[in-house]
């Protein structure tokens, strides 16, 4: 049986508990408010900007500012993927077994770092 100290001592652990999620509650309701007022202020650029559509928009300030991102966003074509043959896997075991990096080796033959390890491990033996 609970003694009246022991009653008393949880009423005041559950008081903090409450106080302490009324504090997450309030932060949570001002990141709501700041990301609505981010996405108005958004939606008022985009609005007076002019342009079609948002993507043009951000082709548009990706050309003044000289902002380059990799991969088919940037420019519109697919990457390119590179085809896994059994001589390109020789070459590569051959080339990171003679000494050289793993990291070289993929810049030289342009495929990534996880290709290399994978070939390396032997999952493109079948090849």
């Amino acid at each position: 049986m609970s003694t009246i100290v022991e009653l008393k001592e949880e009423l005041k652990n559950l008081e903090k508990e409450e106080a302490k999620i009324a504090r997450m509650k309030e932060q949570i309701a001002a990141k709501i408010q700041e990301e609505k007022e981010e996405d108005n202020r958004l939606d008022e650029i985009f609005n007076n900007s002019g342009y079609a559509t948002p993507r043009a928009l951000v082709k548009a300030l990706m050309v003044k500012y000289g902002i380059k991102v990799s991969g088919s966003a940037a420019n519109g074509k697919p990457r390119k993927r590179t085809r896994i043959t059994s001589d390109l896997r020789d070459s590569v075991k051959a080339e990171v077994n003679a000494g050289g990096s793993k990291n070289s080796v993929s810049k030289k033959y342009e495929i990534s770092y996880a290709v290399v390890s994978k070939i390396m491990k032997g999952d493109y033996d079948h090849l």
